[in-house]
């Protein structure tokens, strides 16, 4: 959890560093930390080892970005960022270097107060088998237009990674790179309605058995409740919550609702359900990183899904994974969860088989 924190706070504080201004391809860039200009295998380019540059003046909503990239064999993740503040709140699309052939050789995410969720969004949509090349330049081409988006790189005539929706909607802002790479050839276009190749698919709505909104807490210390067999005494009385509604299949992203700081890593999310007698109902959850559930007050569910936790494979992503059985009163009962976060995506969502005998009060 510290070395996250000290991530986080890296990430979020660049600002703090004394700022280089550099023009690259007609465009003025901003280097935050470490990142140099420089002339490598022939082409000038921004070599951004651990910082970011952040174009000046051009801010994107729709369009294309188009750039030749080179990297380095070893651990390390190095893209672009488009559509946000260029630092902790933004869209990302980046390579992961040392998963090349794998499914997540590439990733899509969208990143909320300075924490990515790559454990929240994975799979199909979010990320592509691709085998990189190493010390030599590769053209890179990121069209966005309108909620979706899609990714070239070699082959300019068919998308490796199409994103089927761009998380943080259609806002216009600002485009930077980052990660142990170089970038050269950067040319950045605005457009109104570019054209998409690839073949997306509509984002289903989640059906009335999904949980789609949560009163969220405000953020605070896990270990005040971690070990507690029983809520606290007016421990909730205590937490202002805010009701937030989740994305369409069911995700909230925990992220959106506030940043990570020292001995502020978890929230509660309040479920309110009306039940027709006494009745044991199944939900099934998913999680990341840590979660705790309390029913009517009492501890009945605790699990951890941290990154690397299990062994150096395990990556904690989310979904559909646990269940838990409530024991329901009749009448109103109030489902308390716990959700702290550790590295890679906050997140939770839930869903009953059936609403049989069960009201979810919104």
């Amino acid at each position: 959890m510290k070395t996250f924190i000290i991530l986080v706070f890296m990430l979020t504080n660049l600002s703090v560093f004394a700022q280089e201004h550099v023009s690259l391809n007609g465009i003025d860039w901003i280097l935050n930390g470490k990142v140099v200009s420089e002339n490598y295998k022939g082409k000038d380019c921004l070599k951004t080892d651990d910082g970011v540059a952040i174009a000046s003046d051009i801010l994107l909503k729709n369009g294309i970005i188009e750039f030749k990239m080179c990297i380095q064999p070893g651990r390390g993740f190095a893209g672009v960022r488009f559509r946000g503040d260029g630092m902790g709140n933004t869209e990302e699309f980046y390579i992961r270097k040392h998963q090349s052939g794998n499914p997540d050789a590439m990733q899509y995410t969208p990143v909320y107060n300075g924490n990515a969720g790559w454990q929240l969004y994975y799979g199909e949509g979010y990320g592509a088998v691709k085998e990189h090349v190493f010390d030599e330049w590769f053209q890179v081409k990121l069209i966005v237009s309108g909620s979706r988006g899609e990714v070239y790189i070699s082959d300019m005539e068919k998308p490796v990674l199409v994103i089927h929706e761009l998380k943080r909607g259609e806002r216009e802002g600002k485009i930077a790179f980052y990660g142990p790479a170089r970038f050269a050839d950067i040319k950045i276009t605005p457009m109104a309605s570019p054209q998409l190749q690839g073949e997306f698919k509509e984002i289903a709505e989640a059906g009335d058995e999904v949980i789609k909104n949560y009163k969220v807490s405000e953020i605070f210390d896990a270990e005040k409740l971690i070990n507690e067999n029983l809520l606290p005494a007016n421990f909730t009385n205590k937490l202002q919550f805010r009701k937030w509604d989740t994305e369409a299949d069911g995700l909230l992203n925990i992220s959106k609702t506030a940043a990570l700081a020292e001995k502020k890593n978890a929230v509660l999310l309040k479920i309110t359900i009306d039940s027709e007698t006494d009745l044991v109902k199944m939900m099934n959850f998913g999680f990341s990183d840590v979660a705790k559930i309390f029913v009517n007050g009492k501890a009945v569910w605790l699990g951890a899904d941290i990154y690397r936790s299990r062994d150096y494979r395990f990556l904690g992503t989310m979904g559909y994974f646990d269940s838990v059985y409530l024991d329901l009163k009749s009448g109103k009962n109030e489902i308390l969860v716990l959700v702290a976060e550790n590295f890679g995506g906050w997140g939770f969502k839930a869903r009953f088989e059936n609403l049989n005998g069960i009201k979810i009060l919104k």
